[in-house]
């Protein structure tokens, strides 16, 4: 007989190192494929951070795109549960395949703060059109190119980007310097009223449209530049 070891005998002992190397490679698979699908994941950050400054500043707003918000959220957060606690070649499958789903929920997220900031634009900013050809006739082309001005600005947030929340807050701030050089148009402080208020939300009570402003908008010859709207 021969000493040489017996085939079968010697793959019955290779079998537990085969079945090892297999599992080291598809675990150095796994890891190549979640590593990969992560490279990109600083900038991805960069921008739901850019999203999140974004929705701050449109607070009073978000209840419109709750659901949508709230479900991109959920994603992100099982994500970063499933990278924090990695260990085995499913959680870093689960991890590429999580990734994966990131782009969608960050576009969700993306085209909620672009409608609620346009939602935000439609009530504060387009209503100013009226205060606008009010302020030429008074020949006030100054702050009538300050309001032609936010329009521009408005019409900037839809390609922003990551820039997107610091654009949103130069509107804001512009809006409010505004509402600011309106006080400066009449002296009357019943006429400031209707014009900071009308500046600083789109629009205002009846309360505030009293005899006194009816009178000097009629001065104007800018009474036909308004309408009457119940609230929703």
């Amino acid at each position: 007989m021969s000493d040489s070891v017996d085939p079968l005998v010697q793959l019955e002992e290779a079998l537990p190192q085969l079945k090892g190397a297999v599992e080291q490679q598809h675990l150095g698979q796994a890891l190549i494929a979640a590593s990969s699908a992560c490279i990109d994941l600083p900038q991805r950050i960069q921008r739901l951070n850019a999203l999140s400054a974004t929705l701050t500043l449109l607070t009073p707003y978000l209840a419109q795109r709750a659901a949508d918000i709230r479900e991109a959220a959920e994603s992100i957060l099982d994500l970063g549960e499933t990278m924090a606690a990695a260990e085995t070649v499913e959680d870093l499958e689960s991890i590429a395949r999580d990734v994966r789903k990131l782009d969608p929920s960050l576009g969700a997220i993306h085209r909620s703060a672009l409608n609620l900031a346009d939602a935000y634009a439609r009530d504060h900013i387009a209503p100013l059109s009226a205060l606008e050809r009010l302020l030429q006739r008074l020949g006030r082309t100054d702050v009538a190119a300050a309001v032609a001005e936010l329009r521009r600005m408005e019409g900037g947030l839809v390609s922003a980007g990551l820039q997107l929340p610091v654009k949103l807050a130069a509107l804001q701030e512009a809006r409010e310097a505004l509402a600011h050089d309106l006080t400066m148009l009449a002296s009357d402080p019943e006429v400031d009223a209707f014009l900071t208020g009308f500046a600083k939300h789109g629009s205002v009570t009846l309360t505030l449209v009293t005899k006194t402003v009816l009178d000097w908008l009629g001065e104007q010859a800018a009474l036909d530049q308004f309408i009457v709207q119940p609230i929703d």
